[in-house]
């Protein structure tokens, strides 16, 4: 039986957008990769940097509410308003959910709650990505003329930010950021660490996205001293990209001991082999457009290998291969 397409399940959740890995492709389908084995690979974009559910929603209870907004209450009062209205939304879907396990309700309200559940997050995402295509292609034709308007600025800081926080990197470097030595060191934890754990790992699909909204919001306080540059790359050496896309590369990393959040960034993200966008708390770059050279170019593919999770992206097999040899070499320096 054919579902409506409203009902059809949406399992296979990219936390790479397919689209923008499509700017590494030469025949606009296919790229090249580093495999979890380390093996370099071509296959389509499609089936890349996705896994099965990963943006699949948990409906909420009372526990999971008090949990959620725990981290919220750490956010300005405007954005914890905006935590609040899509937890009750979310709170009313998992009210519903509850009520129609217990009353066994026709086929079409049970596939609807299952579409909600597989959907909802992934939809999300795709609005934020729908709301910068145009800047995207704009930006990877050198014209920055694009955020002139205050409402091309704020969609694509909010899309920049959820591309830090949708992924799976992100989502380990969060998990691993809070132990149980941490966790013990506050004074009447509300939770037992095995509790907190579990509360965190079954309501990350929410709490990913509330901290992207908090990042694009920071990012447009900060935009009067942030620096916004667009890097052209036209040496031999194009950007690579990874399955962590974005990553934090300000100088001030190299002192900083491990396990300690850094207080600066320096945002650098690839947009295709040509052009990178950086948001920086530093002088490095002034804004506006900035032509680099091959050595930085290469010092950026560096660092965005060593940053990637399980995949590196690039053009070429040769480009690949020669970045792996350089990050042993370094490896080996260090």
């Amino acid at each position: 039986m054919n579902l409506d397409k409203k009902y059809q399940l949406k399992r296979k959740h990219h936390h790479i957008w397919a689209h923008y890995l499509k700017h590494w492709s030469l025949d606009d389908l296919n790229v090249w990769y580093t495999s979890k084995k380390g093996n370099f690979c071509r296959d389509s974009v499609y089936g890349l940097a996705a896994e099965r559910d990963f943006y699949k929603i948990n409906f909420l209870d009372d526990e999971d509410v008090r949990f959620i907004r725990g981290f919220s209450s750490l956010s300005p009062d405007e954005l914890r308003e905006v935590h609040d209205d899509y937890l009750k939304d979310f709170y009313i879907a998992s009210m519903t959910a509850k009520l129609a396990e217990s009353v066994k309700p026709p086929e079409q309200i049970k596939q609807s709650l299952d579409a909600f559940q597989h959907n909802v997050l992934e939809n999300l995402h795709g609005s934020h990505e729908n709301d910068v295509v145009e800047i995207l292609t704009c930006l990877n034709r050198g014209d920055i003329s694009v955020f002139e308007t205050s409402e091309n600025r704020v969609k694509f800081k909010q899309f920049f930010a959820m591309q830090m926080t949708r992924t799976k990197s992100f989502k380990k470097m969060a998990m691993s950021a809070v132990n149980r030595e941490s966790f013990e060191r506050n004074p009447n934890p509300p939770f037992s660490f095995e509790k907190y754990s579990q509360l965190r790992e079954k309501n990350w699909w929410f709490l990913s996205y509330m901290f992207g909204m908090n990042i694009g919001s920071n990012l447009t306080a900060t935009r009067h001293s942030d620096k916004h540059v667009l890097l052209i790359n036209e040496t031999s050496e194009p950007f690579i990209t990874s399955d962590n896309p974005i990553i934090n590369v300000h100088e001030s990393l190299k002192n900083i001991p491990k396990g300690q959040a850094p207080e600066y960034m320096d945002a650098y993200y690839p947009l295709s082999p040509k052009y990178a966008y950086m948001i920086n708390n530093s002088e490095r770059y002034p804004s506006g457009k900035v032509s680099i050279t091959r050595d930085e170019a290469l010092k950026f593919n560096i660092r965005m290998a060593a940053k990637a999770d399980e995949h590196v992206f690039a053009q070429t097999e040769a480009q690949l291969k020669e970045v792996k040899r350089l990050c042993k070499q370094r490896s080996k320096m260090a």
